[in-house]
């Protein structure tokens, strides 16, 4: 009788401990995956027991809607000869920026995504700081950026194009360590819908 007390207050220290631990929290990393932790991420943006499952980076799509053949058509060629210029400057085939644009923002300069990325070729704000890109909402300075890491995905993986593509979605991390395009659905996605605008040369086709 003696030990129920502080058996039944051990039982009660256990069960919240396990429902402590079972508890996941979930939030944006800078590179627009997402992370899942056991604990919440703090103000030092470091967490000390977590696991991780990262997926590929959204896009702008609300940016899309209610866009016909005829106003993509309109909005690529408003663009188009600054993206030609960016894509000239970091050896690039114009109509891959504009297909990359088209995907990412639909070539609306003011895109926000969930995932916090902005501007025609939705930099994260890390990846625009790295970049040199002072106003990511700055169509012309967008889109130079966002060519110059597009080029640089190329020359990290070899010329190889889809593998830029889902380096420039998920991250060349992602891609190092799984050794290919990731297993995230949206940037097997985001691959095959570049490559397949870039390949017709129709980076305002319909969606």
């Amino acid at each position: 009788m003696t030990l129920r007390a502080p058996l039944l207050a051990l039982l009660a220290l256990l069960a919240c401990g396990l429902a402590e631990s079972a508890s996941v929290h979930k939030t944006r990393a800078a590179d627009g995956s997402m992370v899942f932790s056991d604990a919440p991420i703090g103000r030092d943006g470091l967490v000390r027991r977590s696991y991780r499952g990262r997926y590929g980076r959204e896009t702008a799509t609300a940016s899309c809607v209610g866009l016909g053949p005829r106003s993509l058509v309109a909005r690529a060629e408003r663009w188009r000869a600054q993206a030609t210029a960016a894509a000239t400057r970091h050896g690039l085939d114009p109509d891959l920026v504009l297909a990359v644009a088209r995907v990412e923002s639909c070539f609306d300069p003011a895109a926000r995504s969930r995932a916090g990325a902005v501007g025609l070729m939705q930099l994260m704000p890390a990846t625009a700081r790295e970049l040199g890109v002072r106003d990511s909402l700055d169509a012309v300075a967008n889109l130079d950026g966002g060519s110059r890491y597009l080029a640089q995905m190329l020359a990290r993986f070899d010329g190889d194009l889809p593998l830029a593509l889902a380096a420039y979605n998920a991250g060349p991390g992602n891609v190092a360590r799984h050794g290919g395009i990731p297993p995230f659905p949206e940037t097997r996605a985001y691959v095959r819908r570049v490559t397949g605008l870039y390949g017709k040369g129709s980076a305002a086709a319909r969606p």
